[in-house]
């Protein structure tokens, strides 16, 4: 990752914050309260799953911020008051290889915009880890392969493919889930024994989220290169462009999940 990586995740959350379900995020933290050990957050990036449930939480539950990127904890550190510096551990791992020891004591784990990246097998492992420590899971805005366009376009189809061809690639977990990853984390769960909440969180993307929406298509746009003509592709994005200037929405389909252990 990288300080673009950085700068994405920055431009995405306010439509990660607006789109998670605010039930599953309460009932998430209602469970928490009932436990006394530090929040884990897995693949933490700059703290935005931390920024959308601390809200909710007592204000002097402790955190563990985990990733593999130092550039990214640098900028979660920073983001965080002098106060909440306190209370918050930072902690650089490898999400692939993950330690059991960052888990122990832990509440709860969180992870969010994270599943899609890793493969089926990891999610079946990672499921197995948390029933090992009796550990719930809150998991936000993991894709599931819903795209929609209010104007459609003759490309959609064919650029859509190819994004999803690049999810489907190593990002370091072994191969990518993509748009199959949520129901395989809910499916992995539930074969644990675990109770699971479910709740989708599309991004609804409109003239107040441009920014956002024309560096989406660009992301999508850049995996059909070499499959599409560049003059295809950059009136695609021309189109899309125009299309989000002029009111067009865009949804693309997330879902969240709560697992608990039971009893």
């Amino acid at each position: 990752m990288s300080g673009f990586e950085a700068d994405w995740l920055s431009l995405r959350e306010p439509a990660d914050r607006r789109a998670r379900d605010g039930g599953l995020a309460q009932r998430a933290a209602d469970y928490v309260k009932q436990t006394s050990g530090p929040v884990v957050d897995l693949g933490c990036g700059t703290g935005s799953t931390f920024r959308a449930l601390d809200p909710l939480l007592p204000e002097d539950r402790k955190w563990i911020f985990v990733d593999d990127d130092p550039i990214l904890l640098d900028r979660a550190r920073l983001a965080l008051s002098e106060q909440d510096r306190e209370r918050v551990r930072i902690h650089e791992a490898n999400l692939a290889q993950l330690s059991d020891g960052i888990l122990s004591g832990a509440s709860l784990v969180t992870a969010s915009a994270l599943f899609d990246l890793v493969s089926e097998a990891y999610i079946a492992e990672f499921a197995q880890v948390l029933r090992r420590h009796d550990l719930g899971l809150y998991s936000g805005l993991t894709v599931d392969g819903r795209i929609a366009w209010d104007e459609t376009h003759e490309l959609d189809e064919m650029i859509v493919a190819a994004f999803a061809r690049d999810q489907k690639k190593d990002k370091g977990f072994g191969a990518g889930l993509g748009g199959d990853a949520a129901a395989a984390l809910e499916d992995a769960l539930r074969a644990e024994g675990f109770t699971v909440f479910g709740a989708n969180s599309d991004w609804v993307l409109g003239t107040d989220d441009l920014r956002l929406q024309n560096a989406f298509h660009a992301g999508f746009a850049e995996t059909a290169r070499g499959q599409l003509d560049d003059s295809e592709i950059d009136e695609w994005l021309s189109f899309r462009s125009a299309a989000a200037s002029r009111g067009s929405k865009l949804r693309v389909g997330h879902r969240d999940c709560l697992a608990l252990p039971e009893g």
